[in-house]
């Protein structure tokens, strides 16, 4: 069974993810909504049943550069389709792009959040089972407080600039 205190860390981690790409997607690209679905889609593996083993594991198949290079082609492929596919013009064409690339920057965000932590991520898998990170204290509260704040400051700039789009 899994402790409430561990379910509430796994709460804010999800949260500080999706944070972080809703900030990239919104700043880089005006896309947010597809920055906030990088941003926690590698996350998906929480809910593998723990009795497996890896690479189906939480920090297995999911936070790897394969994983990153599915998401952006399922991304380029189900954003083009929206856009009408092949033919579109170039307003839909670069719209479509920046979706793609705010999945991406998102889902690249996820990875390198996780790899301040002392688990790593098997980044180079299935090259290499070697997880890469750098214990930096990552998914820590100061690092995720600090992960907060300097969303939030980034966000309120650009509101406050007035370049928000408010469909978000």
């Amino acid at each position: 069974m899994v402790s409430l205190s561990h379910l509430g860390y796994l709460a804010t981690a999800v949260a500080t993810h999706a944070l972080v790409g809703y900030t990239l997607g919104t700043l880089a690209f005006d896309a947010p909504r597809a920055g906030v679905l990088g941003g926690v889609v590698a996350d998906v593996d929480l809910f593998f049943p723990l009795a497996w083993e890896f690479p189906l594991t939480h920090r297995g198949l999911t936070h790897t550069g394969l994983a990153v290079g599915a998401a952006l082609a399922v991304a380029a492929v189900r954003s083009r389709a929206a856009a009408g596919g092949v033919g579109v013009d170039e307003t839909q064409s670069v719209s479509s792009a920046r979706r793609t690339m705010s999945v991406g920057v998102g889902y690249a965000s996820h990875l390198l959040i996780d790899s301040t932590t002392p688990m790593g991520v098997p980044l180079f898998y299935p090259l290499s089972t070697a997880r890469v990170g750098v214990q930096m204290g990552g998914h820590s509260g100061p690092a995720t407080a600090a992960l907060w704040l300097c969303c939030l400051a980034a966000l309120w700039t650009r509101r406050r600039s007035g370049r928000l789009d408010e469909q978000t």
